[in-house]
């Protein structure tokens, strides 16, 4: 399930505005749709309206009237039918364009979010919120513009021709219109809470898909296929119950609206027959009566329109509410005005930083280091001890709760996003590579890079030597997420990419974990000598990784507990002894003392 992330307006008007702005370039549709939908609504009206003169023409034998409102009602029909096709083709293209931009925009938001950011949604959320729940506003934008001008304005005109045809029978309408309005309002306010549990619960039932897919190998490892059959039977289950009882409620509205039609038609039948006896047809006619009564389907099927609003505005409520989230979510971190966009070089300071993700818990804790540029920086600690997040900090992906970071001896913050990014490469453990060739995804570290420059970055992150063995070398096509080269492989690649960002800082997150001592002892000496001028981190779980580092950060609980070369660590620092010991062997330690 998703955590708690900042509120949207909880005004509907509020979402409502938000949202209108993305129909923006498809105004015009949207206008040609209500103009078109109001035609069509007035020539179907009329239609029933001129029926009662065809109805009289027939009961009195005029041939002349019958053949002049039989052209008449065709005429009128066939207006009616050619503009509500052009309505539900401009209606189509309108929500389509619509749902369009808003896909785009939440993209384009998301892109903008800090880490910070992401957390507050979870995965499953997110792409829930960018595709089921856009789907459902779009849906129900297209169902909206048609059915908000057609039902009322089909509703009212009926009525005005009901009074044109005979007032004194019009007051049936008057009290059984009201009547339906709020028997499905409150179907409506009944049903709403049940989408809202609903929709939350889609993005768990993504979360399990998603958690599964992505660990399909685990699951199997441990033979836990029925015990996530379960899991999604129970969440599977919950939907089809919430919808099932959200359909009992709804199940009302026919039978209320067949209750009021057939109570109308009792009453029109009833009246207008002893009106028609008392007047001898002057007062009313056969032809009006008959068109009184189709008037009473005209205004339930708009009242009925209605309901199917009420149910596309209260899916799409929700759904509306959960995007409107996601797009005023506001960036945690921004570029600050007139920015400074030139990192000198790969100089590092900490200065007194402490972070918290939540609350006033620091995960760091007075963090005061500084580093020249070109310095090889260990960090070592066992997990949760605070290395990623450290490091996290100097490519800006966090801001420091308190403190500051430099680079080049400028304040983190000061810096153009882009650039500082562009001047901090950060390899993690776990890399993404994307569907396409591994020169595509080399590229994506520098897309003008040249063949030689790509043959340099490969030859250092020691991706050449596999290469060698593949058919098409750099032109492999990778599956998705790089599924079809080993996790070493993997590793290499990501290298390579980084490097070819020429960064002044390189930050390599346990990001040689899936190589072996060998391999990785090669790319370490590859960065030694090829990128001296690069400030690099290595965070590591292997002691044999930072061993020959500059200097190397030991971390526990969010505190850098001591610090200094391998040597000096292996004198003053138990913890470091302890792990140098138990992965080398006490052996050389002893030699060397």
């Amino acid at each position: 399930m998703e955590m708690v992330a900042k509120k949207a307006p909880k005004q509907y008007n509020h979402v409502l505005r938000h949202l209108f702005q993305y129909v923006k370039g498809y105004w015009r549709d949207t206008i040609l749709t209500w103009i078109f939908v109001l035609i069509e609504s007035v020539c179907e009206v009329l239609v029933v309206f001129f029926m009662q003169y065809l109805i009289d023409g027939v009961h009195n034998e005029d041939v002349n009237i019958i053949y002049i409102y039989s052209g008449v009602i065709a005429g009128t029909a066939i207006c009616a039918a050619v503009f509500g096709i052009f309505a539900g083709i401009f209606a189509a293209s309108s929500s389509a364009g619509f749902g369009k931009n808003l896909r785009e925009a939440m993209f384009v938001q998301i892109q903008k979010y800090s880490f910070k950011n992401i957390d507050k949604f979870s995965t499953s959320s997110i792409v829930t919120r960018t595709t089921t729940d856009v789907t459902n506003v779009q849906n129900a934008f297209m169902q909206i513009i048609r059915a908000v001008i057609r039902a009322p304005f089909m509703m009212v005109f009926a009525l005005i021709m009901c009074f044109v045809t005979e007032p004194k029978l019009a007051w049936i309408f008057l009290v059984i219109i009201p009547v339906c309005l709020i028997g499905l309002f409150l179907l409506a306010i009944k049903v709403h809470p049940i989408f809202v549990k609903v929709f939350e619960t889609y993005d768990q039932l993504n979360q399990t898909v998603q958690e599964n897919v992505d660990g399909i190998r685990v699951v199997k490892s441990f033979d836990q296929e029925e015990e996530q059959k379960a899991n999604f039977h129970g969440v599977s289950l919950f939907i089809y119950k919430s919808f099932v009882r959200a359909e009992k409620i709804m199940a009302f509205n026919g039978p209320l609206l067949n209750l009021a039609v057939y109570a109308a038609i009792l009453c029109i039948a009833y009246f207008g027959s002893e009106l028609i006896v008392s007047s001898k047809s002057v007062d009313l006619s056969v032809g009006g009566m008959s068109t009184l009564i189709t008037y009473v389907m005209v205004i339930m099927m708009s009242l009925m329109l209605v309901s199917m609003v009420f149910v596309m505005i209260m899916v799409g409520r929700n759904s509306a509410e959960r995007i409107v989230e996601v797009l005023v979510e506001q960036p945690d971190i921004v570029s600050p005005q007139n920015p400074i966009k030139t990192i000198a070089n790969g100089q590092i300071d900490f200065n007194h930083v402490f972070f918290a993700y939540n609350g006033d818990k620091y995960v760091l804790k007075d963090i005061d280091y500084h580093f020249k540029p070109g310095t090889t920086i260990g960090v070592l600690g066992s997990t949760g001890a605070g290395k990623t997040t450290l490091i996290s900090l100097i490519a800006r992906l966090y801001d420091p709760s308190k403190g500051s970071v430099e680079v080049g001896g400028v304040d983190v913050k000061k810096y153009d996003l882009v650039s500082l990014r562009d001047s901090v490469a950060v390899v993690l453990q776990k890399n993404t590579l994307f569907t396409g060739t591994i020169k595509d995804n080399l590229l994506w570290g520098n897309a003008s890079a040249s063949d030689e420059e790509i043959a340099k970055a490969c030859d250092i992150a020691q991706v050449t030597p596999f290469l060698k063995d593949l058919p098409d070398g750099l032109l492999t096509k990778l599956d998705e997420g790089g599924t079809n080269v080993s996790g070493g492989q993997k590793q290499r690649i990501c290298i390579a990419r980084a490097l070819l960002k020429n960064p002044k800082v390189l930050i390599l997150d346990d990001s040689t974990s899936a190589c072996d001592t060998h391999t990785d002892a090669l790319i370490r000496q590859g960065l030694s000598t090829e990128r001296k001028d690069v400030t690099k981190f290595v965070i590591a779980q292997r002691v044999l990784s930072v061993k020959d580092c500059d200097v190397i950060l030991v971390m526990n609980e969010g505190v850098v507990v001591a610090s200094g070369t391998s040597d000096e660590l292996l004198k003053s620092c138990s913890v470091y002894k302890e792990l140098y010991q138990s992965q080398l062997g006490g052996g050389d330690f002893d030699a060397r003392n």
